[in-house]
């Protein structure tokens, strides 16, 4: 029966409606539901009833345990086929709604399970079954059964292949429980799905079915043949296949002779035999691989029948047999190569590895072997490495395929330990030549040669960086003819990757007049583009002049663009020359920019 209920005063979702009491007699069985603070089940469920009139109570209050005031709901589930859907219930129950939480209804049971749960969001844990049973002697009647049997019948109405049986029951009352069956005498099964049976033969299906109160029906049987069904009919011929075998020469030819197996199959009928015919002759009985000995070009054509009596297309496949050459009595050439760092004396440092070649033009090489210091022969399949320190010899040789030999060979090395790890840096020294006056100062220029040495790995290389300028390498002795104080720093680095802390000298050139071939003197530390000063070492370029001086930022320029543009290129060629880093070019270059050297009204500021 289907349930109406009202909504009373609270306001809830269109989805759930509270329950009024009705004044209508209560029904014998009353079955009870509460809820509480807790979402995820209820506080007290019944789990079984009676078929019939019941009272449904739930109650969701303080005295039940809500405490909180949540909303709950207690509804039956009408949309699973798996459950009684015949009782639409759905009370909504809140310790703060008009009945204080507890509400009744009246409904009408009928035997099976009842699935029920709270429709509140987030309370859907809140669930659970209700058995209904039918009342004691209420049903008597067992269920009405029937069967079909379906499948393809021939002529006689046999199944043909199988047969699928399918059993059906009804009762009115409690509802059907169960259906059985046995199948040819055999002990009763459940039934849940109809019955496939494809063993041929005479067969006996008999059933029955069970309704909730317990009456079993009486059992029915139902009788039907299953047979063979005919085979198809074999209309494909063999699939075939072909091949050679042998010893082949470079060329592909087979040496001596040529053996031919043909294989057929048919997942039909089945293979009745094979021919073959050779070289155009009549076809014969293939009954084991076929040995073709004569020197030439041959052709082997074959087909297969199957006993439905189809024959295959007849395929076929070509070889060419040539004479065994000459017997190879010529062992292989072989040869050895020893590989590794060498140190001053020409011995291996830490470990060697020895490469073994060979060839052989007529058999080919079957295979070449090695023995170290004396020990046996081994196979040879990779360069061998040697890492224990000493004296070696590898001896070595190659066999062909015709069982020839080469003498045996050797090569002869030595293995030493590797020297101990280089730490230490080299020891770097300078010193200075040139013509000195009174004062020690140097007259006109100075020439600064760097030594180093070091007893480890080596020197790699000597830099040295005149006057804060980027390091250089260092080549050859540095003439340095400008006057003026100057530093030069040097520093040296080994093959070990070691580099020696910089060491620097100092020292004064002196001269009676600037160098004829320089702008205006300019001996500013940092290098200045009108009044913005770039921090950039005001160096000593290798014409002799400084960097401010090739600049010119003092000189009357027609214009700002033109300055930009000269010193562009004097930026460039003292970037191509070592003296500027790229950092320090990009800061003369931004400062020529921003600079006001070559407009209006522009001044000499910082000079």
């Amino acid at each position: 029966m289907a349930v109406v209920f009202t909504a009373f005063a609270l306001v809830v979702p269109v989805a759930y409606a509270a329950v009024n009491h009705t004044e209508e007699p209560a029904a014998t069985q009353v079955l009870t539901w509460t809820a509480g603070d807790d979402y995820m089940k209820y506080a007290s469920a019944p789990t079984t009833a009676v078929a019939g009139k019941a009272t449904i109570v739930f109650e969701s209050s303080a005295a039940t345990g809500n405490t909180t005031g949540l909303t709950h709901t207690l509804t039956f589930d009408v949309s699973n086929p798996d459950y009684n859907n015949d009782v639409s219930l759905n009370i909504l129950a809140s310790p703060f709604d008009s009945e204080g939480g507890r509400h009744t209804t009246e409904v009408t049971l009928t035997p099976g399970i009842y699935h029920y749960f709270c429709a509140m969001p987030g309370h859907q844990m809140m669930s659970g079954e209700l058995i209904v049973t039918a009342a004691p002697g209420d049903d008597t009647t067992a269920p009405d059964t029937s069967a079909t049997v379906s499948g393809t019948k021939d002529a006689s109405g046999n199944y043909v292949g199988s047969a699928s049986v399918t059993l059906t029951a009804s009762d009115a009352e409690s509802g059907v429980a169960g259906i059985e069956y046995a199948l040819d005498g055999a002990s009763y099964t459940n039934y849940t799905a109809p019955v496939a049976i494809n063993s041929v033969g005479r067969h006996t299906l008999t059933y029955r079915a069970t309704d909730k109160a317990g009456n079993t029906s009486p059992a029915k049987s139902v009788d039907f043949t299953v047979v063979a069904p005919e085979p198809p009919k074999d209309t494909t011929p063999p699939d075939t296949s072909a091949t050679v075998s042998g010893t082949k020469d470079s060329a592909g030819n087979y040496v001596s002779s040529a053996t031919v197996t043909v294989t057929a199959s048919d997942t039909e009928s089945g293979v009745a035999g094979i021919e073959y015919a050779l070289d155009g002759a009549s076809y014969s009985a293939y009954t084991a691989p076929v040995a073709i000995n004569s020197v030439g070009r041959h052709t082997l054509t074959y087909r297969a029948t199957d006993k439905a009596g189809n024959t295959s297309p007849a395929k076929s496949v070509d070889f060419t047999v040539v004479a065994a050459p000459p017997e190879d009595t010529t062992p292989p050439d072989t040869s050895a190569t020893v590989s590794g760092t060498k140190d001053s004396a020409g011995n291996y440092v830490s470990s060697a590895t020895v490469t073994v070649t060979a060839s052989d033009t007529e058999s080919g090489v079957a295979g070449i072997e090695y023995a170290l210091d004396g020990a046996s022969y081994s196979a040879y399949t990779a360069p061998v490495a040697i890492n224990s320190v000493g004296r070696h010899t590898l001896t070595y040789r190659a066999t062909d395929k015709a069982g020839n030999t080469s003498p045996a060979k050797s090569v002869d090395f030595t293995v030493v330990a590797a020297p101990p790890e280089d730490r230490t840096p080299p020891q770097v020294s300078a010193s200075v030549s040139g013509t000195k006056n009174d004062s020690g100062d140097y007259v006109g220029s100075a020439t600064v040669t760097v030594t180093a040495s070091d007893t480890g790995s080596g020197v790699a290389g000597i830099e040295y960086s005149l006057d804060g300028g980027p390091y250089l390498q260092y080549s050859a002795p540095v003439v340095i003819d400008r006057a003026g104080n100057h530093t030069l720093l040097y520093r040296a680095t080994d093959k070990a990757g070691n580099t020696a802390t910089p060491q620097s000298l100092s020292l004064t050139i002196v001269d009676s007049k600037p160098p004829t071939d320089c702008p205006e003197r300019d001996d500013r530390s940092t290098v200045f583009l009108g009044s913005i000063n770039t921090g950039v070492p005001n160096r000593v370029t290798t014409n002799g002049c400084t960097v401010n001086e090739l600049i010119e930022d003092h000189r009357a320029w027609n214009n700002h663009g033109a300055f930009v543009s000269h010193v562009g290129e004097i930026v460039t060629t003292l970037r191509k020359e070592g003296v500027l880093d790229q950092r320090e070019a990009a800061l003369i270059k931004k400062a020529a920019g921003q600079s006001d050297v070559g407009m209006p009204h522009h001044g000499t500021a910082g000079r």
